[in-house]
């Protein structure tokens, strides 16, 4: 399934989800939602592979990665140990 194909059924997912009337049985509104759920999430977990991998920030010199984007880096303060009397 290509990524357009998934995003697309995706979207079908999420208007069924609207369009989806509360029959008044609770069991029943659940198990519909639910499903809906599970399908989008399995067309997320399909999706994630093909759009690949997150873009990592590598240091560079003077605040710039090597993308041309400017960072800055912040240190953190060290916690503060109790001492012990």
């Amino acid at each position: 399934m290509s990524a357009h194909a998934i995003v697309t059924a995706i979207e079908e997912e999420s208007l069924a989800l609207c369009r989806l009337r509360a029959t008044g049985r609770q069991d029943v509104d659940l198990a519909a939602r639910d499903h809906h759920c599970r399908r989008i999430r399995s067309l997320i977990r399909q999706l994630r592979p093909l759009i690949g991998i997150v873009e990592k920030r590598s240091f560079g010199i003077r605040g710039e990665s090597t993308k041309g984007v400017s960072f800055t880096v912040a240190r953190r303060a060290r916690a503060k140990q109790a001492r012990a009397a």
